[in-house]
């Protein structure tokens, strides 16, 4: 299974379109719009309030260097899993919450649910504990919870179904957040998580998952099925060009919270925003 190319349109006040980027082996589309240019970093809510409208079943991954807001599409099932790799410290699960903010703030619980694997429930618990998050929550467990193996099935099963014909419904944004605890579980739980993997995406279960570059050489078998790559800062180059199934990544010259996709024709760097609302910082 190859890894896809990340299709970028760029898309300027009034929607004025530039040459879209092409890959001769698929069409995958990231679509970036803004009515302004700002020098200044802004938190997600200020990001998203530039873009009108703000395309559907997008996620936000952060602002590019030349200050637009940059949007990943979810709408082609062919970009299948996603993963998100950097070492410990550098921005993974940062980069995973601004994604679930934005699709919490871009969409109704009808149209968007989140699910949430982690080591770390803590770090997720704003989720829980706003009454108007908490109803886009559709399960926030530890990888070690025995509820989490309920939940993979649970989500196996829904795609399943909808694979054999019943109505797609709500779209479910997977987040496994620390992939490196996958092995812990159950060998038929990692067989169910696999096949999600592979085919969730084709279901309306997008699988979101992030890893630590430093372990990521004894994760072959998982990596492989992430069709679409996110990196972080990587200090080796060997750990990169695993993670990005790219060569030339050069992730270790990226700053923290600085992250890199592969766009059809080169990599494009961005910077994760705050989370929220308020813009951080005055020029």
């Amino acid at each position: 299974m190859g890894t896809s190319n990340l299709f970028v349109n760029a898309m300027k006040t009034y929607q004025q379109l530039l040459p879209e980027l092409r890959s001769r082996n698929r069409s995958k589309e990231a679509v970036v719009r803004s009515s302004i240019k700002t020098s200044r970093p802004v938190a997600v809510g200020s990001l998203l309030d530039a873009i009108c409208p703000v395309p559907a079943r997008s996620l936000l991954l952060g602002k590019c260097t030349d200050g637009l807001p940059f949007l990943m599409e979810l709408g082609d099932p062919e970009m299948g899993a996603i993963l998100i790799g950097c070492e410990n410290g550098c921005g993974k699960t940062h980069q995973l919450q601004v994604m679930v903010d934005s699709a919490i703030r871009t969409n109704s619980p009808r149209k968007v649910q989140i699910a949430i694997l982690t080591l770390n429930p803590d770090e997720w618990m704003g989720i829980s504990n706003d009454p108007q998050q908490k109803k886009f929550l559709h399960g926030l467990y530890a990888w070690y919870d025995d509820r989490a193996e309920r939940l993979i099935e649970e989500l196996t099963e829904l795609a399943e179904t909808r694979r054999r014909g019943q109505p797609q419904g709500t779209d479910v944004l997977f987040i496994l957040d620390d992939l490196n605890a996958v092995e812990d579980l159950s060998y038929e739980a990692q067989v169910n998580l696999r096949w999600l993997l592979e085919y969730g995406s084709q279901s309306g279960v997008w699988v979101v998952g992030s890893i630590s570059a430093s372990r990521a050489a004894g994760f072959g078998y998982w990596i492989e099925t992430f069709r679409t790559r996110i990196i972080g800062r990587v200090p080796s180059t060997e750990q990169a060009d695993l993670l990005a199934s790219q060569p030339g990544a050069l992730a270790a010259d990226l700053e923290l919270a600085e992250f890199r996709v592969w766009t059809g024709e080169g990599w494009l760097t961005y910077a994760l925003p705050p989370l929220g609302d308020l813009e951080t910082l005055e020029d």
